[in-house]
């Protein structure tokens, strides 16, 4: 028993000597430890705060940014260099014919709706200076099926002098023809362009026409100059169409409330399309136009295919812009090149005008030589008492596809064309609740004078009112 009490006395003794000395290296780890993990902390920091810095940097760089003004979705690069933008447009229609007579061979129009356009795309620039455009069209007047509608490569670095803008394009597009061209179609004053200005922009020119040009504008003028081939998707084609476009718009008068335009173009097709499948050409041209609307697709007005080898149509546009008041007109003369025949001429023209009744005007756009559309002060909200843009627009029309036709009740002089005279007086009220949206009410009266091979009136006289939704972005 002396023995164990002695033996547990001395483990007590050695307990009580070791224990400070225990506590004194933990201690010491401890502060250790926690002076290495200050140490690194401090690494970190500083790791931390010089890769923010990198990362900003980085960002500064190739960063982009996302929008979505007026509808429409872009990315852009913090330098912009870059750019990718999407681009959408629906037109529908709806319209009742009401013909006031009936001639030999009337045809039965088609009241009903289109999608008069319905259009999808992208565009975006690369390397600052190189653009690209590729839009698919999903509707049409009714009878196309989906088709490209643009798709073309520009570069704008070339600067051929101080304060003049230069855009050097090849691919498939619609180089403004004419000032009423020269308007975006989702801008326009009416559902569809006069129609002597719409026949014009299809010889050489239109949606989807292959093309190699230059593009010139500066604050107060436009110009272009165009080689253009065949439609994108054209068929029974064995050799292309080849033919130019020539325009020249000035803003000679311009102030804070007003503008003046003045232009003329030219454009012609000098190698028509071969459409005989054999070996001896068979190239023709046919001039027609629909009644300034495509809910039906007949065209009232039509030379049918004439023998040809190439036509001439040359133009003159006159507008105005003061305040809310916006008139424009143009005039046009077609020369053909008939084979084995005389040379007819055909003609037309028209006058416009709009009144904006809330008081935004259409102002003069350098990039494309023409006016813009109205963009509404103050969107459309009842709850603030704003109603969006209105405005009213009216415009008479002529075009005469008539050449040597000859009196009614006899036939044609040889070599004559009866293609018709078409007259059409149209009003129009125009509502933009915002930049996105639109609506159009319209009622036109359309009066057709033609005489058939044997000298009987065929022309036909409509009443049309339509109705149009739109948005765009």
């Amino acid at each position: 028993m002396s023995k164990l009490l002695r033996t547990s006395a001395l483990a007590v003794l050695i307990s009580s000597a070791s224990a400070p000395a225990l506590a004194q290296t933990s201690d010491e780890r401890i502060a250790a430890l926690e002076a290495k993990i200050a140490a690194l902390t401090g690494e970190l920091s500083e790791l931390k705060a010089e890769t923010q810095k990198a990362n900003q940097e980085v960002n500064k760089k190739l960063g982009a940014t996302a929008t979505l003004s007026n509808g429409r979705p872009t990315i852009t690069s913090a330098d912009g260099s870059q750019k990718f933008a999407l681009r959408g447009i629906v037109q529908f229609d709806a319209a009742a014919y009401d013909s006031r007579n009936t001639p030999p061979g009337a045809t039965d129009l088609n009241s009903g709706t289109n999608f008069r356009r319905a259009r999808l795309g992208v565009e975006g620039t690369v390397a600052k200076h190189w653009n690209y455009v590729l839009t698919a069209d999903f509707g049409g007047s009714g009878t196309e099926g989906a088709q490209l509608n643009a798709g073309y490569i520009e570069y704008t670095g070339w600067k051929p002098a101080d304060g003049v803008n230069a855009r050097l394009r090849i691919g498939a597009w619609a180089t403004p023809t004419g000032l009423e061209d020269a308007t975006s179609n989702t801008e326009g004053l009416f559902l569809e362009r006069a129609a002597v200005a719409e026949m014009v922009r299809n010889l050489a020119g239109g949606d989807a026409r292959s093309s190699v040009g230059a593009l010139f504008n500066g604050e107060r003028w436009y110009a272009s100059a165009v080689l253009t081939g065949g439609l994108v998707g054209g068929s029974g084609e064995f050799d292309e169409q080849a033919g130019y476009l020539g325009r020249i718009a000035l803003n000679p008068i311009a102030g804070k409330d007003y503008a003046i335009h003045v232009g003329a173009n030219v454009q012609g097709v000098f190698e028509v399309a071969d459409t005989g499948a054999g070996a001896a050409k068979v190239t023709q041209l046919r001039l027609r136009e629909r009644p300034e609307l495509r809910v039906d697709g007949t065209r009232l007005v039509d030379t049918g295919a004439l023998a040809a080898s190439g036509l001439t149509a040359y133009g003159l546009e006159l507008g105005a812009q003061y305040r809310n008041l916006q008139i424009s007109a143009e005039a046009f003369r077609v020369d053909l090149d008939r084979i084995a025949a005389f040379n007819p001429s055909f003609d037309g023209w028209y006058v416009q005008g709009a009144w904006t009744i809330t008081g935004e005007s259409h102002g003069w756009n350098s990039a494309s030589g023409g006016f813009r559309g109205v963009k509404p002060a103050k969107n459309f909200n009842p709850a603030d008492g704003t109603w969006g843009a209105w405005e009213i627009a009216a415009r008479y029309s002529v075009l005469d596809l008539n050449d040597r036709a000859g009196s009614a009740g006899a036939a044609a002089p040889a070599g004559g064309v009866r293609g018709g005279e078409q007259t059409v007086a149209t009003v129009s009220l125009n509502w933009y609740p915002n930049a996105v949206y639109r609506f159009q009410a319209q009622y036109q009266r359309v009066d057709v004078d033609r005489l058939n091979a044997t000298g009987v009136e065929v022309g036909q006289d409509v009443d049309i009112v339509s109705l149009r939704s739109q948005f765009a972005f």
